[in-house]
């Protein structure tokens, strides 16, 4: 058994921010460094390493670590490729000790510019009912194709394991409302799911197309008290409205923005505070948010729980 990891604390130092964002792809996963290790055939112990942030990972160690949560390999080769150079004796003074992994880099590119894999998000709007019996959130995106013929899009939910949810099946059931076919359903891991959606026709380069979705947690099985949206691609606008109905929460609900993974389940209260109206629904908006971040509500306990997407 590992050790329990100390916070990492981002300084700005290459090894640290390498080590931050594989703790990321580690928190996205759903994987504990137990099960990371076995998949990866390293201990337990060299996974946590790799994360820490004091040492910089070897490229084997960081490829096994990658690979073993399904994370871009291509991209994370680079990524330690570039900050390798960082570190090597032959920077020249003053050179800057930071770079931005591929996947932060796409979040800071202007509007109208294309996305590397072929269509972004223009706008995401998403309804949780908590009111409802099983909780439900209706989705509804419109996407923007940054080239010719994209035919399909593969949508990722995450919906984390409550602390009181047993060891049992841990399931997320959706529905395609319109704008096309699922043409398949994957859980790649514990508490992560995939939807491959056909759409109508292929796209044309600067052709939009809206798609709705239904995501029901299944009865009896609680869930986390927050919805997050962690783009992982260019992702313009945001609105989520969350309806508690007569059961608002006793504490007010907080404002999650640009947070990493680990602070938000972290659950550490924001300045950033909604209070239901008198029906017990509160709403937020963002704006140009960065991929890899969160983008969301948390709420106390007492209230219902839900999933994340």
């Amino acid at each position: 058994m590992g050790r329990p990891q100390e916070p990492l604390k981002r300084d700005g130092s290459p090894v640290r921010e390498f080590a931050f964002w594989l703790r990321d792809l580690r928190y996205r996963s759903g994987f504990t460094y137990e099960q990371l290790g076995k998949s990866a055939h390293y201990a337990t112990s060299t996974m946590q390493a790799a994360t820490a942030g004091r040492s910089f990972p070897t490229l084997r160690v960081t490829m096994a670590f990658v690979a073993a949560c399904g994370g871009d390999e291509r991209a994370w080769r680079a990524y330690w490729a570039q900050t390798r150079r960082l570190l090597d004796e032959g920077v020249r003074h003053g050179a800057s000790q930071l770079v931005s992994p591929p996947w932060a880099q796409a979040g800071l590119r202007v509007a109208g510019s294309q996305s590397a894999e072929g269509w972004y998000i223009e706008s995401f709007t998403a309804l949780l009912r908590l009111d409802a019996e099983p909780i439900e959130a209706l989705e509804q995106r419109r996407i923007v194709a940054t080239a010719d013929g994209v035919g399909e899009v593969v949508t990722s939910v995450s919906v984390p394991r409550h602390p009181d949810d047993p060891d049992q099946p841990h399931g997320l059931e959706s529905e395609l409302l319109y704008g096309g076919l699922i043409q398949a359903r994957q859980q790649p891991y514990d508490g992560y799911f995939e939807n491959v959606l056909v759409l109508p026709r292929p796209l044309h380069a600067g052709e939009r197309h809206d798609y709705g979705m239904r995501l029901c947690i299944p009865a009896g099985q609680p869930m986390n008290c927050h919805y997050v949206h962690v783009p992982r691609r260019r992702s313009d606008h945001f609105e989520l409205r969350i309806r508690f109905g007569d059961h608002p929460p006793r504490e007010l609900a907080w404002v999650v923005r640009a947070a990493p993974p680990a602070v938000i389940y972290k659950r550490q209260p924001t300045a950033e505070r909604l209070t239901p109206d008198r029906f017990g629904e509160i709403s937020v908006s963002f704006s140009d948010m960065r991929p890899g971040l969160g983008y969301g509500v948390c709420w106390p306990e007492d209230a219902r729980t839900s999933p994340g997407s």
